[in-house]
């Protein structure tokens, strides 16, 4: 397999992540703010069902647990540990970044059939949605960083699709919201492994 092929992979998820977040952006546009909101309250109501459910995986999509785990993968192995905390702390600034200029309202703040389920109220934008971009970095990043075994990898992204469905339960994100976050956690797992193969065809 040489670097070419790597790498022509590798930019997919890069290109991926980029298209997913740029369509969320087209929420600005007021007719795709219409349709967003019209999907989440299509969706809202039957994903409450797993309400409990989706409080005790809020969790794994919070800073802290981030934190933890880029601490664990550092300990694991230390530069691999420290390039995946630089890429992520470069997709959290553009995250930051998006929410204080857009400044999206929370759906649960505007729309009078949406409930608030999430166990601590947010009080950042709505847009995009942290807790997707944390969870789908991590999902996509470790395993493949850290050579786990397929079938880790594949529960990791199923456990990260489960998350994304829970912003909407809770009420606390639009579709298009945890679509944006999703976007940035690819892209960022992608620019993590380009940089981390062009090291290793680099070495040899």
């Amino acid at each position: 397999m040489n670097a070419e092929f790597v790498n022509y992979n590798l930019s997919f998820s890069i290109y991926l992540g980029a298209v997913l977040f740029l369509i969320s952006s087209l929420h600005l546009y007021p007719a795709v703010a219409l349709w967003d909101a019209r999907l989440l309250l299509v969706l809202h109501p039957p994903l409450r069902r797993w309400v409990k459910t989706f409080q005790i995986l809020w969790h794994l999509g919070r800073t802290p647990f981030t934190i933890l785990c880029l601490l664990v993968a550092t300990l694991f192995n230390l530069q691999s540990g420290v390039q995946t905390a630089i890429v992520f702390a470069l997709i959290a600034s553009i995250e930051w970044g998006v929410k204080r200029t857009l400044q999206r309202a929370r759906p649960f703040t505007v729309l009078p059939n949406v409930e608030m389920g999430q166990p601590c109220q947010p009080q950042d934008a709505s847009f995009p949605s942290g807790d997707a971009m944390r969870i789908w970095f991590m999902a996509l990043a470790l395993p493949t960083t850290f050579g786990l075994p397929l079938f880790i990898g594949v529960g990791a992204c199923l456990l990260a699709l489960t998350v994304s469905l829970g912003r909407v339960a809770l009420g606390v994100h639009f579709p298009l919201d945890v679509l944006a976050g999703a976007g940035l956690g690819i892209l960022g797992a992608g620019i993590l492994q380009l940089m981390l193969a062009n090291l290793q065809f680099a070495i040899l």
